[in-house]
């Protein structure tokens, strides 16, 4: 955690170069930049292929809106690829939710079908498995020498010395609020836990749900927990300590959250029903004003540029820290920050260098970093400072704010810390707390068995 902190340091100062630039005449405007950069006159953008013959390369994407968010991003960068490598076709493959899209890249790798390009996430959860496969190519961070990129963000995904992903996003996990709703109802967004329970109640009997949350997907109740951990433990040692068994989730801290989380669910924190509410349900109930506020990461950033919710909603939504705990032993300069998803490439395919160069080009910071930055998609894990508009919305500039603010970060969310084989039942256990079906003791005894589990599974 301490490199990260170290060198999140350096993302801290491009926020700060970000805040201290133009701002726009108006909150929840947006940038339109919807080109990316030319690959002409880079040196992986070639014109032709080695043979001359048309290659395709195969891209598996989790992003299945092509029109916004990060969906978008990938396919501005992969039209303007394939407009200046005319030799290149690139034909994309969605599929979503996540655990399902989990499920089919499994499949790919028994088979040894792996696509070209695709969608990764860092840690030995994930890269495990494929790599012990010889599935993925390796890269260098010579290969993105001077594209900005904050050293650390390659940590989670190196195994064994090698780098075998490009990294993104720099991602954190917040409140995304609708101040106009809350106004409207005599409330102002929350600051401390407690708020949360008081915004629950005087929305009671209203069509308002107090915080929109996908609860169908189980990994965003882990990073609720992981949340609330950190508040009532004041940090998040308590819960990396429990994974790697120096400590153990049995803490009295962690039966204290359990216990707070079903008093969020008890007060109607989530609204009914909420464990049925999946992804894009959990989005678009915020996005049409149906709720006060939305838990989710910053990759989410584009949901107020987003032209399928109305304008008066989007004008109205702001970014804030999860609330501090009641007694202050954990302030909202607690952040649970990471490095999460990213791209890797197949090993196997005989389109294997092509499909590298194209990932490496993709992250020219020219490139990514411009184009999610412009288009107010998500943080990228560049610097972004150099291309900042003054047209940046309310919600980038909070985000901006939020992360240059932060004091203490996580370096790494519970979840992804878990071998393969246990993070299910880790995240299981979370839904069967939050769905009244445990008590926080028993819940605690569990998930303290599987960290034990996990490893010894991940240290033979």
């Amino acid at each position: 955690m301490k490199k990260f902190l170290n060198t999140v340091t350096v993302i801290v100062m491009f926020a700060s170069l970000v805040t201290a630039c133009g701002k726009p005449d108006q909150a929840g405007s947006s940038s339109t930049t919807d080109k990316a950069p030319s690959a002409t006159n880079t040196p992986n953008a070639d014109k032709k292929t080695e043979s001359g013959q048309k290659v395709e390369i195969k891209f598996f994407s989790n992003n299945p809106d092509r029109g916004g968010g990060q969906g978008k991003a990938e396919q501005l960068l992969i039209d303007q690829y394939m407009k200046e490598n005319p030799s290149i076709k690139i034909s994309v493959e969605t599929l979503s939710p996540d655990p399902q899209f989990q499920d089919k890249l499994k499949i790919y790798n028994v088979s040894d079908t792996l696509p070209d390009v695709t969608m990764m996430w860092g840690g030995a959860r994930y890269l495990g498995p494929l790599v012990k496969n010889n599935a993925l190519v390796s890269f260098t961070k010579q290969d993105f020498a001077g594209q900005g990129f904050i050293d650390a963000a390659f940590d989670s995904f190196t195994l064994n010395n090698k780098i075998y992903g490009i990294p993104k996003n720099t991602d954190f996990l917040v409140l995304y609020v609708n101040k106009k709703v809350l106004a409207d109802h005599g409330l102002e967004p929350p600051k401390t836990e407690a708020d949360l329970f008081k915004i629950a109640e005087k929305l009671k009997g209203t069509n308002v749900v107090p915080i929109a949350l996908d609860g169908r997907d189980s990994w965003p109740l882990g990073l609720l927990f992981d949340a609330v951990v950190a508040r009532q433990s004041g940090g998040f040692d308590l819960y990396h300590k429990a994974i790697d068994r120096s400590g153990s989730f049995k803490d009295p801290a962690v039966i204290t959250s359990a216990k707070k989380l079903q008093d969020m669910v008890k007060s109607g924190v989530f609204g009914e029903g909420f464990l049925n509410l999946d992804y894009g349900a959990a989005r678009n109930l915020f996005g049409q004003g149906k709720a006060a506020m939305y838990l989710m990461g910053q990759w989410e950033m584009g949901v107020s540029t987003d032209t399928n919710f109305p304008d008066d909603v989007r004008s109205n939504m702001i970014a804030i820290p999860y609330p501090a705990s009641d007694d202050g032993k954990s302030p909202t300069t607690d952040l649970l920050a990471w490095f999460g998803g990213g791209y890797s490439v197949s090993s196997k395919s005989k389109n294997s260098g092509e499909a590298k160069k194209f990932a490496i080009w993709m992250f020219k910071k020219e490139n990514w970093s411009k184009t999610v930055w412009q288009n107010g998609i998500t943080f990228p894990a560049q610097s972004y400072d150099e291309f900042n508009t003054g047209k940046e919305t309310q919600i980038q500039k909070d985000l901006t704010n939020i992360l240059k603010s932060a004091k203490v970060f996580s370096g790494a969310n519970s979840q992804d810390r878990f071998s393969a084989s246990t993070s299910k039942g880790y995240l299981d256990a979370i839904t069967e707390l939050l769905a009244l079906k445990s008590t926080p003791e028993k819940f605690a005894e569990s998930i303290d068995v599987i960290a034990e589990k996990s490893n010894k599974e991940l240290n033979p």
